[in-house]
């Protein structure tokens, strides 16, 4: 019977000293990864619209078409279209660039100029950063 009971006793020593090299070689598998940190999150801005002031007409020769507009922004925009329609359409919307610095000025050449009599509005949409998209 002592036999028996030292077989049985190395075969669970046997047994726990697989289950540890076996546990100690997971754990070095797994020790072994690196996860670069990244940020995500949620937040919110306000949205406040541009002032615009100094708007001046640039008509043809025989005073029939508009052919372009120049006016000043209160603040800094990267990007800025305008349309002088009352209701504009995609293909109203002219791509005038960016304000000038310090004054703020914004020149738009109309590509195609403008009837004066669909010119009922200035409707302008300027970005501060990115780009303006009317779609």
């Amino acid at each position: 019977m002592s036999k028996f009971i030292g077989k049985r006793r190395t075969t669970g020593m046997v047994a726990i000293m697989v289950a540890c090299i076996a546990g100690a070689s997971a754990y070095a598998f797994t020790a072994s990864n690196t996860v670069p940190a990244k940020k995500a999150g949620s937040g919110a801005g306000a949205i406040a619209g541009y002032t615009v002031s100094n708007a001046s007409y640039t008509f043809n020769a025989d005073g029939t078409t508009i052919t372009g507009a120049t006016f000043n922004l209160d603040a800094a925009a990267n990007d800025v279209k305008a349309a002088l329609t009352g209701t504009p359409v995609v293909a109203d919307w002219q791509d005038c660039g960016a304000a000038a610095a310090v004054t703020f000025l914004v020149t738009c050449t109309f590509a195609t100029p403008v009837a004066v009599a669909s010119a009922t509005s200035l409707h302008v949409i300027a970005v501060e950063a990115g780009t303006a998209t009317v779609a």
